[in-house]
């Protein structure tokens, strides 16, 4: 009599199926598989990674090369190639080939406009090479990290797929007495090791000739071919030249900022007692805010932005628009030199202005900042309101209307969110644009930018309103880039989280001889209805002398 072998439910089964897989010994083997997949894809993930970008004004394709160059291919005119030692591990190069200039659609303007543009992001890009670099060596990061990661599922998948045939075959080898298991994954395993050393291109370490016009200068060891090499000693040169005086110009801001800052003056104004004239009996809870706006593509001020910042122990920075010239999709240089500039643990919001674009504001948000945008946002423990400037300006023909709203459109729609919202600060571009918000008490304070020129709190109507002038330096009808045209300034402000008030302002100025000053803490008027004192109407007197 046969005894049938009692048979395992569905529950059992699937809990003893996971038991096994959640073994050390399984956890351990599977990792140890996964690891030799990605060892054995990764040179071929990182030889083939690739991405689209910019190079200036231009469209740019980037590929990771194993000759140890960074190859500017430029077409026609020739290459610019740049030993990548020292800018790139493991023998790495890469290749740029540089595109068209493309042309803007929906901005408006003329070519002269599209030149101007042009001539700001090759401007960007030279005073800042190192902010550009880092954007397309994440770019190219992220693309090995994917081609890895189907390359790692690809083998496993083959790997099992041998091993489900082993296992077939293992169980007819046991009838007939063989053991094939071992040798088919053996065998899976050295083709697909095989697979992956065919996949990689070897190249040799490239030999390049050294231009002895590149030297002293970021691009020293540089080699420059074709026709391109005629022009490169006066083209080369002023390229080099403006990378230097950069350099040296914001180096010495760096430096006297550093010295400036023990000595800056100390506000009085902190924890509990009086503010405004009121009593404020609870300690205060301050808010540090650094204030930065129409920086205008003056790469230059970003480290000295994230010094500031970093120093300060802010608890948030606010950039109040026109970080850009033109808002082109290559002026992002602009928006990533300043993000990168910035400490990593410190929140950025970020108010459209009318010299960036809708561009520049998605450039805004993949970078990490807060972009207002009409509605009310929490932001370091503060709400901010803020909305984008319906302009954006094409250098040098003026305004198109990017969103199809007027300024009169505008102005009311910001009122209209600031009265039904309950917001501590109203960050608006052009201060005109906010003036009805504040006029009416829809809204406490304002902080605003565009007019280039330092506005100190002042009483608006029932708010309070301050305007900060150009972090950049920017002179009308000028590049920015490259060392200060007139005086930079930033603004480090206190806001007092306890009693919904703005404490005080103090201004940090970037002199045009790389001199740093510290204004004194200046204090906040206080936001509240004003008293409107009527006049007595005039007395009539009759001819008897009666009133």
């Amino acid at each position: 009599m046969s005894v049938r072998a009692p048979r395992l439910s569905y529950g059992r089964a699937l809990t003893a199926w996971r038991g096994g897989l959640l073994r050390p010994r399984t956890v351990l083997r599977s990792l140890l598989v996964l690891l030799c997949c990605l060892v054995i894809v990764a040179p071929w993930a990182a030889l083939s990674a690739e991405t689209d970008g910019t190079f200036g004004p231009h469209e740019a394709h980037y590929s990771v090369t194993g000759d140890a160059a960074v190859e500017v291919d430029l077409g026609p005119l020739g290459a610019v190639v740049v030993p990548a030692d020292g800018l790139l591990p493991l023998g790495l190069g890469v290749h740029v080939a540089v595109g068209e200039i493309p042309v803007e659609s929906g901005v408006g303007g003329t070519t002269i406009d599209a030149l101007g543009g042009d001539l700001t992001a090759y401007a960007a890009l030279f005073s800042d090479p190192g902010a550009h670099a880092r954007t397309i060596a994440i770019d190219l990061g992220q693309d090995m990290a994917l081609r890895a990661a189907a390359g790692v599922l690809v083998l496993v998948a083959l790997l099992v797929g041998g091993r489900a045939l082993a296992g077939a075959a293992g169980r007819t080898g046991r009838i007939s007495g063989r053991r094939p298991r071992l040798r088919a994954g053996a065998a899976t395993a050295g083709l697909a090791v095989l697979g992956g050393a065919l996949l990689v291109p070897l190249e040799p370490p490239r030999a390049i000739e050294s231009d002895p016009v590149f030297i002293g200068t970021p691009l020293a060891g540089a080699q420059v071919t074709g026709r391109l090499g005629g022009v490169v000693d006066e083209a080369a040169q002023a390229a080099a030249d403006l990378i230097r005086e950069n350099d040296e110009f914001y180096g010495t801001v760096r430096g006297e900022l550093a010295a400036a800052w023990p000595q800056r003056p100390v506000g009085t104004r902190l924890g509990a007692g009086p503010l405004h004239g009121l009593a404020n009996p609870q300690p205060a809870d301050l808010a540090t805010i650094v204030w930065t706006s129409d920086i205008h593509c003056q790469t230059g001020m970003s480290r000295v932005i994230g010094d500031v910042v970093r120093w300060s122990d802010a608890d948030l920075h606010i950039d109040g628009g026109d970080v850009t010239m033109t808002g082109t999709d290559a002026e992002n240089v602009c928006v990533d030199s300043l993000a990168q500039a910035l400490p990593d643990d410190v929140p950025t919001a970020f108010v459209k202005g009318n010299h960036d674009s809708r561009d520049t504001v998605r450039r805004a948000r993949e970078v990490g900042w807060t972009v207002l945008d009409g509605e009310p946002v929490e932001v370091a423990g503060l709400t901010l309101l803020g909305a984008g400037d319906p302009r954006r300006t094409v250098f040098p023909s003026g305004d198109v209307l990017e969103t199809g709203e007027t300024a009169e459109e505008f102005t009311g729609r910001v009122a209209q969110t600031a009265c039904a919202a309950e917001e501590d600060l109203l960050v608006i571009h052009d201060p005109r644009h906010a003036e009805p918000a504040l006029q009416e008490g829809c809204a406490d304070y304002g902080l605003h930018g565009h007019w280039h020129r330092r506005v100190e709190p002042e009483q608006w109507g029932a708010g309070v309103r301050t305007v900060g002038s150009t972090t950049g330096g920017a002179l009308a009808d000028a590049l920015t880039p490259g060392p200060l045209k007139m005086p930079a300034e930033m603004s480090i402000l206190r806001y007092d989280r306890t009693t919904g008030q703005l404490v005080d302002v103090q201004y940090l100025t970037v002199g045009m001889d790389a001199s740093v000053e510290f204004s004194p803490w200046v204090p906040a008027p206080q936001s509240g209805p004003l008293i409107e004192v009527r006049p007595e109407p005039p007395v009539e007197t009759d001819a008897d002398g009666s009133t």
